[in-house]
C-alpha cells in the first residue's frame, strides 16, 4: 500500500472509532483496568476513626505519635495489544472489525495519558511497536496494523504471548484480538495470567444464509486443506461454529483470561459497555 493511502485508511479508523473512544475512555476505561496497584504516598496523624492495620508503627515510634501510611492509586497503565494476522483472520471481515477495536483501545489508552504497545502475530511474532504515549505514538502502531503483510498463514497464540510475556514488566495488561483457531493456548493463557490482567477479545465470523441442495469446495485459509460441503448443512456448520466459540471462552476463562466475544456485525459499543459492567461489577474495591 502507498503511504498515502495507509494513512487514510488510519484516519478512517479514527473516525469510524470516535464514538467508542468518547463513550469508552472518560468514565469506563479506567475501570476496565486496575493500575499497576498502589503506591506509598506519605504518612499522616493517626485519626479517630481510621483503621489499626494501616499504623505505621516504626515511625509512630519514631517520632513519638500515632501516624498512619497514605497511599495513592497508580493510574498510568501499559496496555499490549496482540492482534492475530493469521489467514483466517483475513477472510470476510474479521481482520477490519480487530483493527477497529484495536484502534478504540490504542486511542482509549492515549485518551487517558497511558502507554499502548502492540504485537502482530501468526505462527511467530511478525513485528512489535515499543509501549509509548500520546496521539502520535497511536497513529503509527495503527499505521504498522495496517500496512503489515504477515509472511505465515498460520496461527500460533502460544508464542505470540510467550514472547510479549518475556519483554512485559509485571502489571502490564495484555488485550488478545484473534478469532482463536488456534486450539493450543490453554498453558500460555495461564502463565501469563498469573502475572497480568489478560482480556481476550475473540472475533468470530458471522454466518450467512445459504441455499440448499447446492455443493461448494471450501479450503482452510491456514493450512490450504479443502473440503466439499453440501449447502443444506449450513445451519449446522453455523450452529457448530457456535459452539465452538462458547467452547473456546470457557477454556479462555478457566485458564484465568477475561473474555468479550464480538461478532464481526455487531457493533462493540454496547457490547464493550456490558463486557465494562461485568468487570466493575466483580472487582469493585479490589487492588493490586
Amino acid at each position: 500500500m502507498e503511504a498515502s493511502d495507509i494513512l487514510r485508511r488510519v484516519r478512517r479508523l479514527e473516525f469510524r472509532t470516535r464514538r467508542a473512544v468518547d463513550e469508552f475512555a472518560p468514565g469506563a476505561y479506567p475501570s476496565l483496568f486496575r493500575g499497576r496497584g498502589i503506591e506509598f504516598a506519605d504518612i499522616r496523624e493517626f485519626q479517630s476513626g481510621d483503621d489499626a492495620r494501616i499504623l505505621d508503627w516504626r515511625a509512630s515510634a519514631r517520632l513519638g505519635r500515632p501516624v498512619v501510611k497514605r497511599f495513592v492509586e497508580e493510574r498510568e497503565l501499559t496496555l499490549l495489544l496482540l492482534v492475530d494476522g493469521s489467514a483466517s483472520t483475513r477472510c470476510a471481515r474479521t481482520h477490519e472489525r480487530l483493527l477497529e477495536l484495536a484502534a478504540v483501545f490504542a486511542f482509549s489508552a492515549q485518551r487517558n495519558r497511558d502507554r499502548v504497545g502492540a504485537m502482530l502475530f501468526t505462527t511467530e511474532p511478525e513485528w512489535t511497536v515499543a509501549p509509548g504515549q500520546g496521539r502520535h505514538h497511536a497513529h503509527r502502531l495503527l499505521r504498522e496494523l495496517v500496512a503489515h503483510a504477515p509472511v505465515h498463514a498460520g496461527t500460533d497464540l502460544g508464542a505470540a504471548l510467550e514472547a510479549a510475556h518475556r519483554g512485559a514488566r509485571r502489571g502490564t495488561v495484555f488485550v488478545l484480538l484473534s478469532d482463536f483457531l488456534d486450539p493450543a493456548f490453554d498453558r500460555a493463557v495461564r502463565r501469563v495470567s498469573l502475572r497480568h490482567d489478560l482480556v481476550a477479545v475473540r472475533v468470530q465470523p458471522q454466518g450467512m444464509p445459504t441455499p440448499s441442495g447446492l455443493w461448494i469446495s471450501l479450503a482452510d485459509a491456514e493450512t490450504g486443506e479443502g473440503r466439499v460441503v453440501a449447502f443444506g448443512q449450513s445451519p449446522c456448520l453455523n450452529l457448530a461454529a457456535a459452539e465452538r466459540g462458547r467452547t473456546t471462552d470457557r477454556r479462555l476463562r478457566a485458564a484465568g483470561a477475561e473474555v468479550l466475544a464480538i461478532g464481526e456485525n455487531d457493533d462493540p459499543v454496547p457490547l464493550l459497555a456490558r463486557f465494562l459492567g461485568r468487570r466493575r461489577g466483580g472487582r469493585r474495591g479490589m487492588a493490586r
